[in-house]
């Protein structure tokens, strides 16, 4: 781990935890030599987790033709990287000491932001839909880690922007030493998470990352950019919804060269896509 990312790691203390089904996971889908039969049965340590995961294997969202009923046949069928995004995605609720309506936002924004990247990502030929969820699912990773281990900070900084005394970006410096793509960065590189998702929720917003050497990278976080201001404009994750902004001069839009009109269909799919899913990952 970087330096500065360990300075940011330590001042932020006490981290949510990664369940330790998911960290074995991840390990095991590293080793090529392990069967679907080894990651069921990791999985199923966790009987509350493999519940959710076989939920949401069976929403709509994944479009599976017959319903899949054990983890062995979800994992054959629908393969090692989607079986991840799932894992991470039922894990995330986890990730809080307590689910009220704060961190309700907080979970509705990563699994709208996660889902919208990946309808976007499905239109492309340069982003793998997979890595993009995860992209989208951790993109404010750093909110809930901030949330987790100073509630009564996070909260009162909520509370200001929705008071309307600032963004968040000009306010979160007021209550923290680092911003939450900084933190979300940080927690995500001490997890061992790629460098593409590292910086992904480090420039989400500020999308400040060199086009000639990292165009993967740009434009994964360039996707979950768009995926984010289109929940905005939906109200997915805010406490309403913002119809004025205006999505096709995003940053992202901008670098992939979206068309207001193709911006329209998408926002479309993923408000139903969302509506038709959100209570299979909520679980």
């Amino acid at each position: 781990m970087s330096t500065d990312f360990q300075r940011v790691v330590n001042s932020v203390g006490d981290l949510p935890p990664m369940p330790a089904v998911a960290v074995k996971l991840i390990e095991l889908l590293q080793d090529p030599n392990a069967s679907a039969g080894r990651l069921a049965r990791t999985i199923a340590h966790d009987p509350a987790l493999s519940a959710r995961v076989l939920k949401i294997a069976n929403s709509s969202f994944y479009s599976m033709k017959r319903q899949v009923r054990t983890l062995e046949s979800a994992i054959v069928v629908m393969g090692e990287k989607t079986l991840r995004s799932l894992v991470l995605a039922a894990s995330l609720k986890g990730m809080n000491k307590s689910f009220g309506l704060l961190e309700k936002m907080l979970w509705e924004d990563s699994i709208g932001c996660a889902i919208g990247a990946r309808i976007i990502a499905q239109h492309m030929e340069e982003v793998d839909t997979e890595e993009a969820f995860v992209a989208g699912l951790f993109r404010h990773l750093g909110k809930v880690v901030l949330n987790y281990s100073h509630p009564q900070e996070f909260q009162s900084l909520m509370q200001a922007v929705y008071n309307g005394e600032g963004s968040l970006l000009d306010l979160e410096g007021i209550y923290f030493p680092y911003s939450h793509a900084l933190v979300g960065a940080a927690v995500l590189n001490k997890w061992n998470f790629s460098d593409g998702l590292v910086q992904s929720a480090l420039h989400h917003a500020d999308l400040d990352i060199d086009a000639e050497e990292e165009p993967a990278i740009l434009h994964l976080a360039a996707v979950v950019n768009v995926a984010g201001c289109l929940c905005q404009r939906l109200g997915i994750g805010q406490r309403e919804p913002a119809p004025h902004l205006d999505v096709a001069e995003s940053k992202g839009a901008l670098i992939l060269e979206f068309s207001s009109r193709y911006l329209e269909e998408i926002e479309k799919e993923i408000g139903r896509t969302f509506s038709e899913n959100r209570e299979y990952f909520l679980g």
